[in-house]
């Protein structure tokens, strides 16, 4: 790699170049001589002294990754060669050229190869070799089980060497390993050490050297666990390509996992602890005092691993431990979850029983019925009879005469709403005394009467608004906690997999989180450094979810929000399969100040989509401030996550309580779900709404009242699945009123959008307005607003 410069000088036009060399290259070549080494000692390994397939599989495995594929042809081949001239070496020397022929045809020169490729055809050309070279000796049936033996083996290697070349390739820019990569590096490095000579310097054998040096640093790095797997595999392979017996896997297995359960006592009790397990093996299993693994080697191979950086083990640690510490991470996650879905259940439990608290008392203050007559009566007794001289005789003697009597007044007063003395029997007239005054004080009383009975009305509705309110804030409270306990489940293995995939592709990140919902949506969280607007969420982030897994997913973090941070968490959800674009078309009515009709037409959660028209009672402002209400508070509810039920329900209460005088307004709903392409149509005394699909007009209707006029009102849903290119045509009553008295309002609508052919919603909004105002001879006589919605998948859903 070079960087260029270019500068001028004494103005005479000429260039220099200045060519710069980086310390880059010398990396780069290190690299390659790093390769070059691997593919050599890798050529060396052979067990059960005549299979050695895995040169050749790592040489397939560098062809797709790195240029110059002839140097570690030939790196391969000195492996071979330096096992000595056997017909099986030049049996994997014409496999690996034939390899190198097929790499450098121009078709496959262009063509990205795929690890499944390159495994067919290692494993086509092992076979073949086989085949032809047992064919010229004399064709045995334990050369065709070879044969076929060592195509799997070159297949499989492949597959195990493949994802520990791009560790090698992106070995500075790798944190996260997934754990096919730790196991195909085991087994790359107990392959590898097969590869080593079996030559001894001063009576040191250097293969037992370096597999005593591996063991060492698994356990250090590892622990118990790594060492004992990494042993196991060393002593495993050293086994099959030697004449030692299988104790080699037990002392090296023993002796990992021992090491690695002293690793914190630093790199000399971790070695001393593997020449104690190296003395107690041996011993238990010959009874002698000679080991197994002199100790000359331990000792030189301890003090190897003393030069070994403590950076280098701090970032092998890294890759080890940073899954340990993910899966401690989700047990304390969990834990939270349980402890929050508990609070948010006290607190739903809290609302709930406020709310029957206020329904409890709405019941018992209003006064009605039997009460409130004879706390009527009493009140007119007790203002003109109790001073009267004849109160024993009329309340005492004669109390049920005297009680039908005043009866019969309440009977009069309701009917007229006043008393006078011409409305009275003659048999209460000329029983009191005082005619007059009662009927005063029957009228006087029942007017307070009817005031205060009507604002314990008021009071009652008030009383019941709040307690529906608390309710429906309990029910929100607890469909949090459902989500937050049942409806949610952590997958770790696409965590685990994102986690790589970034990795692979040189984002960092700290943290990440995949949550799949009851209904099979995915959510994505992840923490990493802030890419400082870079906008790597999208350009990079995004698409590697996306591909993880298998779904096209939106990044929803804000943009720009979390850039001057050192770290940002970005969401992703799964991406919209629909889109909704809208058109409006709105006429007041003649001579009227202001349109009474409102809509909107925005985005709310859990990805879905709110179209609502509504029509308030009569026109002008009051109409359009009725209708402004419904729209907005419909908008807030939705948005806060209140279920429509509830939203509808309260929106209805806060008309009745807005005023004395009767008002109402009407309100047609569509909520669409973007990801699945439903669609939940709610009319509350709005007309009918058309669907312009591809085969034709389907209608929805629903008859209800409007609100506001019913204390109670039931909500229908209608449920509608929606298609690519379908059209939701909303409107008002005005529209359709448009049409001339007997003709059906309906098929005329039908017919108008059915004749328009267009994708364009403001086009088809247009088009039915100006059809309605030539029916009605271009004057509205009402409020007009037509509303269309297409609903369309953009061209990567």
């Amino acid at each position: 790699m070079q960087r260029e410069a270019y500068s001028y000088q004494d103005l005479s036009g000429h260039a220099v170049r200045r060519i710069a060399v980086l310390p880059v290259i010398w990396k780069q070549i290190s690299y390659d001589i790093l390769i070059c080494t691997l593919c050599f000692l890798m050529g060396r390994a052979v067990i059960f002294e005549e299979v050695a397939p895995f040169g050749v599989a790592l040489f397939a495995s560098v062809i797709p990754r790195k240029k110059n594929a002839a140097v570690y042809l030939v790196a391969v081949i000195l492996g071979l060669l330096s096992q000595g001239v056997h017909l099986f070496v030049l049996k994997y020397m014409l496999t690996a050229c034939l390899l190198f022929i097929y790499s450098q045809i121009p078709l496959v020169r262009r063509k990205k190869l795929s690890v499944l490729h390159v495994a067919l055809v290692v494993g086509f050309a092992l076979l073949s070799v086989n085949l032809t070279f047992a064919y010229l000796q004399g064709m045995l049936f334990y050369d065709l089980i070879l044969a076929g033996l060592e195509s799997v083996i070159g297949m499989i290697m492949v597959y195990v060497f493949s994802p520990v070349m791009d560790l090698l390739i992106n070995i500075r820019f790798r944190r996260v390993l997934a754990n096919h990569e730790l196991i195909g590096t085991a087994i790359f490095l107990g392959l590898l050490t097969v590869g080593f000579w079996e030559i001894s310097l001063f009576g040191i054998s250097l293969r037992n050297v370096f597999a005593i040096v591996l063991v060492l640093l698994s356990a250090y790095v590892g622990g118990a666990g790594i060492g004992a797997s990494i042993g196991c595999m060393v002593g495993l392979f050293i086994s099959m390509a030697t004449r030692l017996s299988v104790e080699f896997i037990g002392i090296f297995a023993v002796g990992g996992m021992i090491a690695g359960a002293f690793k914190d006592l630093g790199r000399a009790g971790l070695s001393l602890a593997f020449i104690l397990s190296n003395a107690f093996m041996t011993f238990y299993i010959n009874r002698s005092t000679v080991t197994i693994l002199p100790f000359k080697e331990i000792a030189i191979s301890s003090c190897l691993l003393f030069l070994v950086p403590q950076r280098a083990v701090g970032y092998m640690r890294q890759i080890w431990n940073l899954g340990h510490i993910r899966e401690e991470g989700s047990r304390y996650t969990s834990k939270l979850k349980e402890l929050t879905v508990s609070r948010l259940e006290e607190f739903s439990h809290v609302f709930h029983n406020l709310a029957q608290a206020f329904s409890q008392i709405s019941q018992f203050d209003v006064i009605k019925g039997r009460e409130g007559i004879n706390r009527l009566l009493d009140a007119v007794a007790s203002k003109v009879c109790t001073a009267c001289t004849f109160y024993r005789n009329c309340w005492q003697r004669n109390f049920y005469a005297t009680y039908n009597n005043m009866f019969d007044l309440i009977s009069i007063i309701e009917n007229k709403g006043n008393i006078r003395k011409e409305d009275l029997a003659e048999d209460l007239c000329k029983a009191c005394f005082r005619v007059d005054e009662v009927v005063k004080a029957m009228n006087e009383v029942y007017e307070a009467y009817k005031f205060n009975y009507r604002w314990q009305q008021k009071i009652e509705e008030c009383r019941n608004l709040v307690a529906q309110q608390l309710e429906g804030i309990s029910r929100v409270i607890t469909r949090l906690a459902q989500e937050l306990d049942i409806d949610v489940r952590f997958k770790k293995d696409l965590e685990d997999a994102i986690l790589v995939e970034l990795d692979k592709r040189g984002i960092h990140v700290r943290n990440v989180m995949v949550i799949e919902k009851a209904d099979g949506r995915m959510e994505v969280s992840i923490t990493q450094k802030s890419c400082g607007g870079r906008r790597e969420c999208t350009r990079i982030v995004e698409r590697a979810v996306s591909e993880v897994l298998r779904r096209p997913m939106l990044c929803k973090t804000d943009e720009g929000r979390g850039c001057s941070h050192p770290e940002c968490t970005l969401k992703f959800v799964e991406a919209q399969r629909y889109k909704v674009m809208t058109g409006i078309a709105r006429k007041a009515r003649e001579y009227s100040d202001a349109c009474g009709d409102n809509y909107s037409s925005i985005p709310i959660d859990q990805n879905k989509y709110l179209l609502v028209l509504s029509d308030g009672m009569g026109s002008g402002s009051r109409a359009d401030a009725e209708s402004s209400i419904v729209v907005s508070l419909l908008e807030n509810f939705l948005e806060a996550g209140f279920d429509l039920n509830s939203t509808i329900q309260t929106i209805n209460s806060v008309l009745i309580l807005r005023s004395r005088e009767e008002i109402f307004a009407t309100a047609d709903l569509c909520v669409i779900d973007l990801v699945t392409g439903s669609a939940d149509f709610i009319k509350i005394g709005a007309v009918s709404t058309f669907i312009k699909k591809k085969d034709g007009v389907k209608v929805i209707k629903a008859p209800a009242l409007p609100m506001g006029i019913l204390e109670n009102i039931q909500v229908e849903r209608v449920k509608e699945a929606l298609e690519d290119g379908d059209m939701i045509i909303m409107m008002t009553d005005g529209v359709l009123d448009s049409v001339e008295v007997g003709l059906n309002a309906e098929e005329w609508m039908i017919d108008v959008i059915s004749k328009l052919n267009t994708s364009n919603p403001q086009e088809l909004a247009d088009h039915i307005m100006n059809e309605a105002l030539k029916k009605a001879d271009g004057i509205a006589r009402d409020d007009m607003t037509v509303m269309v919605s297409r609903v369309w998948k953009p061209y990567f859903s």
